[in-house]
């Protein structure tokens, strides 16, 4: 097919795919909030389940453990003296803070912090048993010892370690289990997560590989499915999309492909006509002919050459065997010659004249495909001829600009007297099928002269240049440049 597509064998319109079935997309995504609950729940269930089993075997001390041993606590340190600070430490439970104070208000001993003294100084000597914090409720007990000091036990709400040293080195019990709860709810939300981007990622598959096929232009497939309601929705309509572009590009195949064999058909048979057109005119020029006649003979000879290899090309391209670019080192004394013959010729024809000129220091070689080559000049001096007015002279100057080892080119500039190229023309002129003026088409036009050769110059590395003359000279100057290297 000319735009690419490779249809190789035809399977309908594509079977309609069945809308409704499938989980809704809306019970996908709750089943992954279930499974955020679930595991929310598990966890809270299994932290608790941990504290419980601390608490059970005496790893942890309850959160109101203070109150339930603060009697027998006291009972035992009322028969301590206060000079035995070990002793006082050894009777104290983990649950508990101490400080030990003298009978004039001295502190002696204890292992509650620096910062607490002054409340426990107050607890001991001014009455203060309760203080009331943000998230937390401090209690105060003075115990008088057998010398008269005076050791403050103090304790909070909160649960603790059995051990002193992990009381001392680790957060409270509570404190850990509720950080290690955040940690492990966090790794299971990312978990979840990471499943359920994974899933999601699976049943869009479907959907990424049709578009990507149908980028690819691979029409003959058949569209997944997902198993989400949605999801499948739009995997139907861009089936749907699949078999309705397959049909259209199959039906535009077979359109381009008669048309194709149609005008190969054509072309082969213009063969015949054409070798007789070429024997007669062989014909005549073995005969006897005026010093008029001969030249035109001479220049009906050449077109119909011409004529044979544009018809053996088409022949090759509407068989799908397109002309092949086979540069090779040529000789361009005779293209030269051979071009200027045509361009007279064809000038002629159109009631014009031709100024040609050579500029100093053409290569005798170039590498180029010649037939490319022939085709491009002639191709933009037709364009030239056709807007040249009656009588004028269509100017054709071949000139080489700077050395094959310095990035220098073969330079045809074609110049003529006739209206020039629109603003819109010189952007667009070498599009194919570009046509500036309507009355063109009508005239047997197609928009394809400068095309061609912007063509051929590019498949050699060159370029063409459009112009427009001096305004007070007025006309168009199209240049061709092919590089000499």
């Amino acid at each position: 097919m000319g735009g690419g597509v490779q249809m190789d064998r035809v399977s309908g319109s594509g079977t309609r795919r069945a809308r409704g079935r499938g989980l809704p997309l809306s019970l996908v995504i709750l089943r992954y909030f279930a499974y955020v609950l679930a595991a929310a729940v598990a966890l809270a269930l299994g932290t608790y389940l941990v504290f419980g089993i601390l608490v059970g075997t005496g790893a942890v001390y309850p959160a109101n453990y203070g109150d339930t041993a603060l009697a027998e606590t006291s009972a035992r340190l009322a028969e301590l003296p206060s000079d035995d600070a070990g002793s006082i430490d050894d009777a104290v439970p983990s649950s508990f803070r101490w400080a030990l104070f003298a009978k004039d208000g001295a502190y002696l001993a204890g292992d509650a912090p620096e910062r607490a003294r002054d409340d426990l100084k107050a607890a001991a000597f001014d009455g203060l048993a309760i203080a009331y914090g943000g998230l937390s409720t401090t209690r105060y007990e003075p115990v008088e010892l057998a010398d008269g000091s005076v050791c403050v036990l103090t304790y909070d709400y909160m649960p603790q370690f059995a051990s002193k040293g992990l009381r001392d080195a680790l957060p409270n019990p509570q404190n850990l289990l509720l950080g290690g709860f955040a940690v492990l709810a966090v790794l299971v939300l990312v978990g979840i997560a990471v499943r359920a981007a994974r899933v999601l990622s699976r049943k869009m598959a479907p959907l990424a590989d049709a578009a990507r096929r149908i980028e690819e232009r691979d029409l003959d497939f058949e569209v997944g499915t997902s198993g989400v309601r949605e999801i499948d929705g739009v995997l139907g309509a861009m089936d749907e999309m699949r078999a309705s572009l397959k049909d259209s590009l199959e039906a535009q195949w077979r359109s381009e492909q008669a048309q194709r064999e149609q005008i190969a058909a054509l072309a082969h048979d213009l063969k015949t006509p054409l070798t007789v057109v070429r024997g007669n005119v062989d014909l005549l020029l073995e005969g006897e002919l005026t010093d008029d006649q001969r030249p035109c003979a001479a220049d009906a000879a050449e077109g119909a050459r011409q004529m044979g290899t544009y018809l053996a090309a088409l022949i090759d391209a509407t068989l799908g065997d397109a002309t092949v670019f086979a540069p090779a080192e040529r000789p361009l004394r005779p293209l030269l010659v051979r071009l200027r013959a045509q361009a007279e010729a064809l000038a002629a024809c159109g009631g014009a004249q031709v100024a040609w000129s050579e500029g100093a220091g053409l290569p005798e070689a170039l590498r180029m495909d010649e037939a490319l080559v022939e085709r491009a000049v002639m191709n933009v001096v037709a364009n030239a001829v056709e807007h040249a007015p009656a009588d004028s002279t269509v100017e054709v100057r071949v000139r080489a600009d700077g050395a094959a080892d310095a990035g220098g080119v073969l330079a045809v500039s074609v110049t003529d007297v006739g209206p020039g190229f629109s603003p819109e023309a010189l952007e667009r002129g070498c599009e194919r099928f570009y046509q500036g003026d309507p009355a063109r088409a009508a005239r047997g036009h197609r928009g394809l002269g400068l095309h061609v050769a912007a063509e051929a110059a590019a498949r050699h590395g060159g370029s063409v240049e459009l112009a427009n003359r001096d305004a007070a000279e007025g006309g168009a100057c199209v240049t061709l440049r092919f590089p000499l290297g």
